[in-house]
């Protein structure tokens, strides 16, 4: 054996202690800044505790100096009709080892050529002693190739996915996001280990709506919505121009198919663009449909007539035989000094309280919603279930549920977003399991037909229509504003208005819609939530028209493109669809390129800062991580008060204190 042989080897050998040396070394001091009480997580911080697992991970003392593998991409989730909702592309991120490379200097000089980066600082970085350093990151599959053919010693390479959202704020609170890979809401969320390609149990599967003996692969699956794209957005648009109308501060909408429960649209305002989630406040993160308490109103009364009708048509059971029915509720009656301008809903017939409380339970209002939408943050139902009591609340979802069934027969539907999942090793169909509860007896055979009737010349107005039995029913009603809701200065215009007859502000709008109103083929809720300040609260065009404009209830061309895509057959994809395997290049494809084209200067736009209290240390840390500020953490638990404020101009390395406490 040579000198130089012997010299190698005892060089290889010092590198190898150096390195466990270093490891050692590395690990406490990551030990003893995890543990300490407050530490300023800066961006850079953070990021070098990341390059420090990163460097750990690569510098094990049994591998192979190679590549690392690409994970499994994330599964695609589409539309209806296969328009991508949610898509993966790859990039390539170029890293290096300095220790292996011969000559820096000439590494460098190449690299610059090939990357365009600036020579002084990369030829700093090769010539450093760190075992491991970033290059570059999110590198097009051409400059890539450059790179690996350069075959430039000590620089390696590894595939990246990324997730893209192609139509941004359309769709986002049905689709959801994703934070490092994990869906943080909405479908990403709720699919999050058949998008991953994780392994699924049997219970996870019975949770997921599939039939525990399905077998999805480890290689993910994509998902294909009930949502028509087209109609999404247009929902939205009509959300939104209603908002502006009106000067709501928040609202949602939902389409639902009455047979099969499948969702057609679901819209929230205020928007958010899932690429860049981290940006918008919670409000806009919220999906108001399941957070917004709704308040039913005079909506309560067509639950009360058609309790009335079943009650007579159907023979009373046994239970109710012995019932005092002296006992009573009183009917709700419109307020005609306040609401002479707004409400058009009639007198409806008595009931009994216990009965009619029964009757809204049959028809699952109670019940907490089967469904496939995230309900974290549900808003809760009133305990009570007195649907004719003005406190009453509940979600958007809950009442259209109960509303679709109340016309539907007394069938409950399942609302869904999922229409089916592709496995990507075996691209057939497989479609959720999601029956709705048999409640047939709920209600006689003919409680439908008469509410109908009764609802369309008492509340329309429009005779009993049967011979168009096509048009549609849409029953819109405003809620006052409690005292305790209005501001001090609204609350004084509201008292000069009620001395001089004008109508009092009000705090929420909503709609039930049937489509048509005979047997309908779609059920439909729209719900806007005002602000309590008057002078936005209550539309010049609302005072002036009152119960003869109608704020909710959508056009004629509308209602046509809602019954088109309703009655659409599923669409069948061609086995070629699924050839590209689920993955986008990034040289084919831009995520910003329409917002760059839409936003021009938007890079230099102050950011504001978002509101992070209520949430875990790690949700809180996942949102302000892209806003390179300073961060000081005071106390253990759930994120109780912020600084700054939530809206507030930030800057960047701006000092941010989070202080949090535990739950008791």
């Amino acid at each position: 054996m040579t000198d130089q042989v012997i010299k190698n080897m005892q060089r290889r050998r010092q590198l190898l202690a150096d390195k466990r040396r270093k490891k050692r070394l590395l690990l406490l001091a990551l030990v003893l800044v995890l543990g300490s009480g407050a530490f300023l997580f800066h961006k850079d911080k953070m990021y070098a505790i990341s390059e420090i697992l990163t460097w750990l991970k690569q510098n094990r003392h049994d591998d192979v100096l190679a590549s690392i593998p690409a994970a499994i991409p994330r599964g695609f989730i589409y539309d209806r009709n296969f328009r991508p909702l949610a898509t993966t592309y790859e990039t390539y991120a170029i890293y290096a080892r300095p220790l292996e490379m011969d000559d820096p200097a000439a590494s460098a000089d190449l690299l610059e050529h090939i990357l365009g980066l600036e020579q002084n600082g990369l030829l700093t970085s090769l010539k450093s002693e760190r075992g491991f350093v970033w290059i570059a990151k999110g590198i097009d599959k051409d400059l890539a190739a450059t790179i690996k053919e350069s075959n430039i010693k000590g620089i390696y390479q590894v595939v990246e996915t990324k997730r893209f959202y192609p139509n941004y704020d359309t769709a986002a609170h049905a689709v959801g996001f994703v934070e490092n890979g994990q869906g943080l809401d909405g479908m990403e969320f709720k699919y999050n280990s058949l998008l991953r390609g994780e392994e699924i149990s049997r219970a996870e599967l019975h949770a997921l709506h599939f039939d525990t003996a399905t077998e999805f692969n480890r290689t993910g699956a994509h998902l294909v919505l009930n949502l028509d794209l087209m109609l999404q957005a247009k929902i939205e648009r009509f959300l939104e121009k209603r908002v502006k109308i009106t000067g709501a501060a928040r609202g949602g909408v939902l389409l639902l198919d009455a047979n099969t429960g499948g969702i057609l649209a679901m819209a929230s305002y205020p928007p958010f663009n899932p690429n860049r989630y981290w940006e918008f406040s919670s409000s806009a993160l919220n999906n108001h449909i399941i957070t917004e308490p709704v308040y039913p109103g005079e909506l309560a009364l067509v639950f009360q007539q058609a309790a009335a009708i079943n009650l007579k048509q159907a023979e009373k059971s046994p239970d109710l035989a012995g019932q005092d029915d002296s006992t009573s509720i009183p009917v709700i009656e419109p307020d005609m000094l306040k609401r002479r301008k707004l409400s058009l809903a009639p007198l409806v017939e008595d009931v009994d309280p216990d009965y009619l409380t029964r009757f809204i339970q049959l028809l699952g209002l109670g019940q907490k919603p089967l469904t496939d939408i995230p309900l974290k943050d549900e808003t809760a139902v009133s305990s009570s279930m007195a649907l004719t009591d003005p406190s009453f609340s509940s979600s958007a979802l809950r009442l259209l549920t109960a509303f679709t069934a109340l016309v539907n027969n007394g069938r409950i539907v399942t609302p869904h977003l999922l229409h089916s999942a592709y496995s990507k090793e075996n691209p057939k169909p497989v479609a959720p399991v999601l029956s709705g509860l048999d409640q047939a007896v709920a209600l006689h055979p003919d409680t439908g037909r008469e509410l109908v009737d009764f609802l369309a010349e008492k509340w329309l107005a429009t005779g009993k229509n049967r011979s168009n039995p096509q048009m549609p029913m849409f029953f819109e009603t405003h809620r006052l504003a409690a005292p305790s809701e209005v501001s001090e200065p609204a609350r004084a215009e509201e008292n000069a208005a009620a001395m001089t007859g004008q109508t009092v502000p009000i705090s929420q709008s909503i709609m039930l819609g049937a489509i048509p109103g005979r047997n309908p083929k779609l059920t439909m809720i729209a719900v806007l939530s005002y602000p309590d300040s008057s002078d936005e609260i209550y539309p010049e065009t609302l005072e002036v028209f009152g119960s003869r404009l109608s704020i909710l209830s959508p056009d004629q061309d509308m209602i046509d493109k809602m019954l088109y895509v309703a009655a659409q057959p599923a669409l069948v994809p061609s086995p070629d669809f699924w050839a590209s395997n689920g993955i986008v290049l990034a040289a084919k494809i831009d995520p910003l390129a329409a917002e760059k084209k839409n936003s021009a200067g938007a890079a230099d736009s102050p950011k504001n800062m978002p509101d992070v209290t209520g949430k875990s240390l790690r949700a809180g840390l996942q949102v302000l991580q892209h806003f390179k500020l300073d961060i000081k953490l005071v106390g253990s638990g759930r994120i109780v008060s912020q600084y700054p404020a939530a809206g507030a101009e930030l800057n960047n390395g701006d000092k941010c204190i989070l202080k949090m406490q535990q739950e008791i």
